[in-house]
C-alpha cells in the first residue's frame, strides 16, 4: 500500500484538478498555472528529493494556495500539505501529513509526473515543459526500490 497518493484530472484552460490522500485524509483542489507552474515545481522537487534536499511546491488557487513541503530525513520523507487562504505564503495551516519511506515517496511523485507527461496536454490547457530528465530519474528510483 502506498503511504500517500497524488493524482490529477485533465486540466482545462490553466486549471488542474488535483487529489492527494494520506493517513486517511483526502484533499482535493484545482490549481492554477499562474503565476507559477506547479507541475514544473513538482518535477524540480523530485530531483531535489533524489539528491536528499528538501523541496516545496506551490499550488496556487487564486487567491488561496496549498504548499506541499517535502523534507527528507535519512531513509524517509516528511510529506506535509499546508493551506493558506491568501495568495501569499502566510498563515499556513497543515491539512495533511505523512512520513513515508523515501523510495515510496519518490515513486509516487515520479509516477504522477510521468502520467502527466504522457497525457500530452497542450496550450491553452496547460503550459509545455518543465519535465526534462524524468525517464533517467525513473530508472534510478526503480533500481533503488
Amino acid at each position: 500500500m502506498q503511504p500517500f497518493s497524488l493524482s490529477f484530472e485533465a486540466p482545462s484552460h490553466g486549471w488542474l484538478p488535483v487529489r492527494m490522500e494520506a493517513s486517511g485524509r483526502i484533499v482535493e483542489f484545482t490549481a492554477s498555472d499562474v503565476p507559477n507552474n506547479p507541475i514544473a515545481e513538482l518535477c524540480e522537487a523530485l530531483f531535489c528529493l533524489a539528491r536528499g534536499e528538501p523541496a516545496a511546491v506551490w499550488w496556487h488557487l487564486e487567491p488561496g494556495s496549498y504548499l506541499l513541503h517535502l523534507e527528507p530525513n535519512k531513509a524517509a520523507v516528511s510529506v506535509r500539505l499546508h493551506f493558506t487562504p491568501g495568495s501569499k505564503r502566510t498563515a499556513e495551516e497543515e491539512v495533511l501529513s505523512v512520513i513515508a519511506p523515501a523510495n515510496q515517496v519518490l515513486l509516487v511523485l515520479w509516477r504522477f509526473l510521468r502520467r502527466f507527461e504522457s497525457s500530452s496536454f497542450e496550450e491553452p490547457h496547460w503550459p509545455k515543459g518543465g519535465l526534462a530528465g524524468l525517464e533517467a530519474l525513473g530508472r534510478r528510483i526503480k533500481a533503488e526500490a
